[in-house]
């Protein structure tokens, strides 16, 4: 097999050859950041000072050419005046039109040296970001700390016998928790919670964000989550120069595991991200605020290089989306112009965007007013606005499908899931998983979760406009599923409150488990899309204080999170639930793919491991090129072979591999080209590089390139190239 998506095979990024001086254009890096993509970055930001410098010398050379041709012109026109003879104005014309002449060369050289200038800032901006990445990876602290007072008690509940109330935290407690968006209005706990891993303490950190701001908890025992740290909403404040009371809201938060970071997504006031160094989970430090143009939820991309805004407060685009680079922490760049996710396939501007979900192939999934829409931020991909492949990037993706559904294409879209594995009768990757949010307390018109099929709805594949259309393609709607009328059901009788809206939800096998507002934790299974059924459900009834006994507070729930053996449920009133749910159904996924489906999101299979230690590896081909193969200078009417290499990085986990090299184009192909002309004969160590048996682990391996010139072989002036496409592929993944 070969894929050009982040799991599995990966399509290199293509190299092509050039003579000193010449830069082509590069690739954003690809996969993990690593010491490869830090010195490949390297490599090109040189290779574009060298272009630069080169192009600087041409356009000055252009310059003084210039000021000798109107030297020239001003002293023929000067004669000929002088003169008038026939044969000195004929000179004097001539001169002028080489001055005209030398004033486009200028004019194009100069417009060249000013392009490689930029070409090398931007180089020289992301090789320096692509390293203090690198510098940011950290196993963590290896010392614990004093763990902080906590309300661990379970108060009585309401539940289907397959779930097993395991543990609660409460954490911080904001000041001022209000929740104007919907009831109750007392908001004192969490809208959205995260995990990061520990090496070197051999356990995760369980973080989530609220109103009181970040409250943190050790997993050392995942039943028990243990309180040990927080970040305020005042010291946020002091960061945004607001007086804050309460932070609000950041309702998806996103982490970088790798790097102990954890983003705090900010909408009301001032919009940004707030920037929390988990290395040390018992003394959070807040390192700075970065401001954007959305702040409802933030999602991290390609290895957190980037990260994803959405919400609401951009005008007149269709479906905004905040860009940021985020790789040096202490200098984020936010891109000026936001990105149109244009979720509607229409021209429509009007509504907001609310969350974006990668899934298992890295597409990113933008949910917001009437439809969710898939992109590419990564990897070489067919553009179907030009019909070119091109390489996508977080601030210039290509789309992948998706629109609006089939009878709901007025409804607000709060979140997606693009489901990997076949279901019923529908086609691996053909089911997409979708809560509409609509926060109504009579359950048979609030807010559903909806299962649609993407059969028709795949830009490139289903030859879709590239442009906005009066009659898109629509995603048909399979089933959807309500709490309604379903065993748990809550019903105040006066509906002032018992929100029913589904929320934020992740999946395990077949079972979706599903935040439901008031309604609480629902399980649904997924096996038949067509007929989705409730298995299970969790609910914490409100009940006054008695006695010695407290006031229990009701479920309100904002999103139900699997994470390896457990379920952790982030409630915006209760602060932190963890669940078990005993009825599998299906295959366990490689890991909880939501937000930005990273590796931290672990887990695991359904039953319980007793006494064994182990792990598992993700299916991975990776490959990291050199510096580009270089031949040097050809020299025309002498016969001679000439030589060029590269490296290529490979990593895989495949039972065997294969590196090949290949000219995609259409021009002469096999052949260096230069402009129009091609070298009469083909370039050599096209096709198989090398093969692997096994697994391997950054084995570096020669390209070796050969090119024969003839003395009789005609050579045009300037320089020979050719992008080749490396592809690292497997049959045996």
């Amino acid at each position: 097999m070969r894929v050009h998506a982040r799991v599995a095979a990966l399509v290199a990024a293509a190299t092509a050859f050039a003579a000193p001086g010449i830069v082509q254009a590069a690739e954003l890096p690809r996969g993990p950041v690593t010491a490869q993509t830090v010195a490949a970055a390297q490599t090109e930001a040189t290779a574009a000072a060298t272009a630069a410098t080169e192009a600087a010398r041409v356009a000055a050379d252009a310059g003084v050419a210039l000021d000798a041709a109107k030297a020239a012109a001003k002293a023929a026109a000067d004669k000929a005046a002088a003169t008038n003879d026939p044969a000195d104005i004929a000179a004097a014309a001539a001169a002028s039109a080489a001055q005209a002449t030398a004033q486009q060369n200028f004019d194009a050289k100069t417009a060249a040296s000013t392009k490689a200038a930029a070409d090398s800032t931007a180089a020289a901006a992301n090789a320096a970001r692509e390293a203090a990445s690198l510098a940011k990876v950290d196993k963590g602290t290896s010392t614990e700390g004093t763990p902080l007072p906590d309300d661990t008690a379970k108060p009585d509940v309401q539940k289907s016998d397959n779930v097993d109330y395991v543990g609660h935290a409460r954490g911080p407690i904001a000041v001022n928790g209000s929740c104007p968006a919907y009831n109750p209005t007392g908001c004192p706990a969490f809208s959205a919670l995260n995990f990061l891993h520990y090496e070197n303490l051999g356990y995760d950190i369980l973080v989530a964000n609220g109103t009181p701001g970040l409250g943190v908890w050790s997993l050392k025992d995942p039943k028990h989550p243990e309180y040990i740290a927080s970040v305020s909403a005042a010291q946020i404040g002091e960061k945004t120069g607001e007086a804050l009371t309460r932070f609000w809201e950041g309702e998806n938060m996103t982490v970088d595991s790798r790097r102990k970071i954890a983003y705090l997504s900010k909408d009301s006031g001032t919009k940004g991200i707030a920037i929390v160094d988990l290395k040390d989970p018992w003394h959070p430090k807040l390192v700075g605020f970065q401001k954007t143009q959305l702040g409802h939820t933030a999602t991290c991309l390609n290895d957190c290089r980037f990260i994803w805004q959405v919400g609401s407060g951009v005008s007149g685009r269709r479906s905004a989306v905040a860009v940021t680079d985020i790789r040096d922490i202490e200098h984020p760049f936010t891109y000026s112009n936001v990105f149109e996710a244009a979720v509607r396939r229409t021209s429509s501007t009007s509504g907001s965007t609310h969350s974006v979900d990668v899934d298992f192939d890295g597409v990113a999934w933008v949910s917001g007013s009437g439809g969710v829409r898939g992109w590419w931020t990564e990897g070489q991909h067919k553009d179907t606005a030009t019909g070119e492949m091109r390489y996508a990037t977080p601030y210039d993706p290509l789309p992948y499908g998706g629109g609006s559904v089939a009878g709901a294409t007025g409804l607000f879209m709060h979140n997606a899931y693009h489901v990997p594995q076949a279901l019923g009768d529908q086609a691996a990757g053909d089911v997409m998983l979708i809560t509409n949010e609509d926060n109504r307390t009579n359950c048979n018109v609030a807010g559903k979760f909806i299962i649609a099929s993407l059969k028709g709805a795949r830009d490139v594949e289903n030859n879709l406009p590239a442009g906005a259309t009066t009659t898109p393609a629509l995603m048909p709607q399979l089933a959807s599923y309500t709490t309604a009328g379903k065993p748990g059901e809550f019903i105040d009788p006066t509906r002032a409150i018992g929100d029913c809206s589904a929320h934020w939800f992740t999946v395990k096998g077949n079972i979706v488990a599903l935040g439901n507002y008031e309604q609480g934790t629902r399980f649904v299974d997924i096996s038949d899309p067509r007929n989705p059924q409730q298995v299970g459900y969790f609910r914490v009834p409100a009940k006054a204080a008695a006695g010695s006994a407290p006031a229990v507070i009701s479920s309100n729930t904002a999103s139900a999170i699997w994470h390896d053996q457990y379920v952790y449920v982030a409630d915006y009133a209760r602060g932190i639930d963890v669940l078990k749910f005993s009825a599998p159904k299906g295959t366990t996924q490689p890991k909880t793919c939501w937000n930005s489906c990273a590796d931290n999101q672990t887990m695991g299979d359904w039953a319980d491991a007793s006494g064994n230690a182990g792990g598992t590896v993700p299916a991975t081909l990776a490959l990291t090129l050199g510096a580009p193969a270089t031949f040097g200078t050809f020299l025309p009417g002498v016969a001679q072979e000439y030589t060029a290499t590269t490296k290529a990085m490979v990593i895989s986990t495949a039972g065997d591999a294969t590196l090949t090299a290949a000219d995609p184009s259409t021009t002469a192909n096999g052949h260096l080209v230069n402009g129009a002309f091609s070298l009469p004969q083909p370039l050599q160590g096209l096709g198989v590089v090398k093969t692997y048996s096994g697994p391997v682990s950054n084995d570096e391996a020669t390209v070796t390139f050969k090119q024969a010139i003839g003395a009789g072989d005609a050579l045009r002036t300037g320089s020979y190239s050719k992008t080749l496409t490396f592809t690292l592929s497997t049959t045996n993944p």
